[in-house]
């Protein structure tokens, strides 16, 4: 009971913090409303006509494979280039400053898409749009992570992986409200729907988001820093001033031990981190997670579902409680566990997919087994495969070369994330490959591939700090013994850590 009422008396004196936090992470929104909108937009005729053929042995429009591969595996493109030249946008003009850009963007990639008459605006649009989604995917957290109170941080950035499958049902939702439409609102209406996220965004910016104080202070800028921190946490000088001292210590530390991204190609420490990272995030993407995001009503759509709208919706609903149980079970079971067993789950779903892909009679039966199947898969994914890979992912890039290990391997996400969207319409497609639900033998055997990798290289990251995590890649520790392997004790900047200990007395009596 204590415990509640400390917890509640904290927000209460936080609560311009909180509320700003929440209120950022409406970008997430655009996030997710962007990678879910577009699969939707492409069973609809009036798209089709607009961008497809006429086919004289069906006597109806359709939409190629290399349209349905161009025009929505483009937008990862854009989202590569826009995550990785985040940590340049950042270091010139701030969190919040990127936060503009990211806007502007957005609404030019908009009317592109609404005004476009020929497939290349189009793309054009898609691959701004795609830059923008970018930009928030790095910055957005980056901004909650350093203007939560600390005692908040978790569940506020969190909260923004959960509004991001917010944003994915708000697509399906927007979708299957225009999906009946006999003209070009049918598709033009969800394109525009976006820029509600800007108009919402932008005056919250101007009028009472402050740029991030830890960036203000490592660009030298403290009187602004002291302003932002009145801004987050009102007219009270010993926590602004405790936070300044806090955080002015960390941004000193880190420089003494500033790396470079040339330790990255050296396998001896950053190397290897950088190796299990990028191959983390990509073993994640082999799950064919983007082909259920991004075609996931094409799919149903093509197996003979008639109300593949609601399937969708109802398959970014199920998930959720998945994800936050995931909270739990990585810290109560471990990461290496937990991503065996979603590994191994995901595996099994998508073989048997593709055996009832292989059937020579479709049944309804067997239609309604592979949705089934498919949802299954989400659960399964989203209960470690999912976040957990975030988790490893930044807890490995420990040490002076965080930010570049983490822009690393947020970059090859973003690319495998683009090649699972790219080739999968060549290989489902009737008028390509023509594997149709048989393309889970591909993805399921990639998965027990994953499991094999982890089992042998992955370590187990759960109950270290990040100090103690940086001196096991140091030593060269095996990951089959990082979990057992004694670290001596990790000791620390004396002053600094004073300063420390301070900055969480003060906050916890506030």
């Amino acid at each position: 009971m204590t415990a509640s009422m400390s917890a509640a008396a904290a927000a209460r004196a936080d609560w311009r913090a909180i509320a700003i936090c929440l209120f950022i992470t409406i970008a997430a929104f655009q996030f997710g409303f962007d990678s879910s909108y577009y699969s939707g937009i492409l069973v609809m005729e009036p798209f089709i006509k607009a961008y497809g053929h006429y086919d004289s042995a069906t006597g109806d429009y359709i939409l190629s494979s290399s349209i349905q591969s161009l025009t929505t595996s483009i937008i990862n493109v854009g989202e590569l280039v826009g995550a990785v030249s985040s940590y340049l946008v950042d270091d010139r003009i701030g969190r919040r400053g990127g936060l503009f850009v990211s806007s502007t963007f957005v609404v030019l990639g908009v009317i592109f898409q609404v005004s476009a008459d020929k497939l290349a605006l189009l793309i054009v649009g898609r691959l701004l749009l795609g830059y923008a989604v970018g930009l928030i995917s790095c910055l957005v957290p980056l901004y909650v992570a350093d203007c939560a109170p600390a005692r908040f941080r978790g569940a506020l950035v969190s909260l923004y992986q959960f509004d991001v499958g917010l944003g994915l049902l708000l697509g399906v939702i927007v979708d299957n409200a225009t999906k009946n439409r006999n003209d070009s609102g049918a598709y033009r209406i969800p394109m525009a729907v976006q820029l509600v996220f800007p108009v919402i965004l932008v005056p919250g910016l101007i009028l009472f988001a402050p740029e991030s104080p830890r960036w203000l202070l490592k660009k030298g800028k403290t009187e602004q820093a002291r302003a932002a921190l009145r801004r987050l946490h009102g007219n009270r000088p010993d926590v602004i001033e405790s936070e300044i001292l806090y955080i002015s210590g960390t941004i000193e530390e880190e420089r003494r031990a500033e790396g470079s991204w040339r330790e990255l190609l050296h396998w001896h420490q950053d190397g290897r981190k950088a190796y299990l990272g990028m191959a983390l995030q990509a073993w994640q993407q082999a799950s064919g997670i983007n082909f259920i995001t991004s075609y996931g009503i094409v799919f149903f759509s093509a197996i003979g579902m008639t109300n593949s709208f609601l399937i969708q919706m109802g398959l970014y609903l199920v998930p959720m409680p998945a994800v936050w149980l995931n909270q739990y079970c990585v810290e109560r079971f471990g990461r290496r566990p937990m991503l065996l067993l979603s590994c191994v789950l995901v595996a099994i779903v998508l073989l048997i997919v593709g055996g009832a892909g292989t059937a020579s009679h479709k049944t309804m039966t067997l239609d309604r087994l592979i949705v089934a199947m498919v949802y299954i898969y989400m659960i399964v994914y989203n209960l470690s495969l999912g976040p957990a890979v975030w988790v490893v992912t930044s807890e490995i890039a420990a040490g002076p070369n965080r930010s570049k290990l983490m822009a690393t391997s947020t970059g090859v996400n973003w690319f495998c994330s683009w090649m699972v969207t790219f080739t999968f319409p060549y290989l489902f497609d009737s008028d390509a490959a023509n594997l149709s639900a048989r393309v889970g033998f591909i993805y399921g055997s990639l998965m027990v591939a994953a499991t094999v990798w982890i089992f042998f290289l992955l370590p187990e990251t759960s109950g270290r700090t990040l100090e103690e995590i940086q001196i096991l890649f140091k030593n060269g520790v095996s990951a089959r013994s990082f979990k057992s392997y004694d670290v001596p004790g990790v000791p620390g900047d004396p002053v600094l850590e004073e300063k420390k200990e301070a900055h969480a007395t003060e906050v916890e009596e506030v």
